[in-house]
């Protein structure tokens, strides 16, 4: 019997090593000459262990496992909200990856990954890109998917014309989180990214009959108060997390377009196209978000508008009105 169990445990120790090695990443960082040497060889280590981490856990249809890695319980969580619906993986041994700076963090983009989804829920792209966070030690805070790179990049240079390519990459790395939140239905992030006044309109598209009874899509508005927004959104989660209802929620945004106040720098409004898919409703239309920068560890929405067609001009005369 104790011969029967040795094998056993051996078979377990080399199926893990074999995938390991099979499945391991190798991360080389690129655009960070003029920072320590030691924070770089740090950084790429912490993620090419991560990524073979992942890789593994995909394998063998695990969890993922950390032990050995610097991840903060945000990151871990992040993860772990997406792990459990759809399962990714790195398709390349060896990584050349482009480091961002962004105030005292450093941000690891566009990493492609393939998609596992483990039911029939998922309803994004089987290609994707995903993205990591460090802090200045090296440490692994966030994780996100991104905005491809073409829109990510030119956000950017508008940004070096205006001298403002650190506020705009910051931004979008929140509306990545904003986003990610309705996919990973977090409660957390959404009660703390509004501002408690936050004036939000939502939208949906319903079809009418003409008199020819011919169906024609008509738009409807409503405006909400934050804790009225949050209490409808809550209750899709939370039929969305009990597994018996087949529910899903899914949303993408892309086509971002970012725009400073010209009086007041610490406000940006962001205009982006948003995709709403659930098991029960999806439409197409345009978010425009009002943020707050004056603290850029907690910035706010206090504005969030979804219209059919581009038409909300947050920075005109009928704008609201800023502090």
């Amino acid at each position: 019997m104790k011969k029967v169990i040795f094998a056993l445990w051996m078979s377990l120790l080399w199926a893990n090593s074999w995938a390991q090695n099979e499945h391991s990443v190798l991360v080389t960082l690129c655009g960070m000459d003029n920072y320590p040497a030691s924070l770089k060889a740090t950084m790429e280590k912490q993620l090419s262990g991560l990524l073979t981490a992942i890789n593994t856990a995909e394998a063998m249809g695990t969890d993922i496992n950390y032990s050995g890695l610097n991840v903060d319980n945000l990151a871990s969580q992040s993860i772990g909200m997406v792990w459990n619906s759809v399962h990714f993986r790195t398709e390349y041994s060896d990584l050349a990856l482009t480091c961002v700076r962004s105030g005292n963090e450093y941000e690891v983009r566009n990493i492609g990954v393939n998609m596992k989804p483990l039911n029939d829920t998922y309803k994004e792209d089987l290609w994707r890109e995903i993205c990591f966070l460090f802090n200045a030690k090296g440490k692994i805070v966030d994780f996100n998917f991104a905005m491809d790179k073409v829109s990510y990049e030119r956000i950017r240079m508008e940004g070096a014309k205006l001298d403002d390519v650190s506020e705009r990459t910051t931004i979008v790395q929140w509306c990545e989180r904003f986003k990610n939140a309705y996919n990973k239905m977090d409660k957390n992030f959404m009660n703390d990214i509004f501002s408690d006044d936050a004036l939000i309109i939502t939208g949906r598209v319903s079809m009418s009959r003409t008199k020819g009874d011919i169906q024609v899509p008509t738009n409807v508005y409503t405006k909400q108060t934050k804790q009225q927004y949050l209490s409808k959104l809550f209750e899709m989660f939370d039929r969305a997390q009990d597994k018996r209802n087949n529910y899903y929620i899914n949303v993408q945004f892309d086509d971002y377009e970012v725009r400073r106040h010209p009086a007041k720098p610490h406000y940006y409004c962001v205009e982006l196209r948003q995709k709403w898919n659930s098991s029960t409703y999806s439409d197409e239309g345009y978010l425009v978000l009002l943020w707050d920068f004056r603290d850029k560890d907690k910035p706010k929405i206090h504005v969030r508008v979804w219209e059919a067609i581009k038409n909300y001009d947050m920075f005109g005369p009928d704008g609201p009105k800023l502090p």
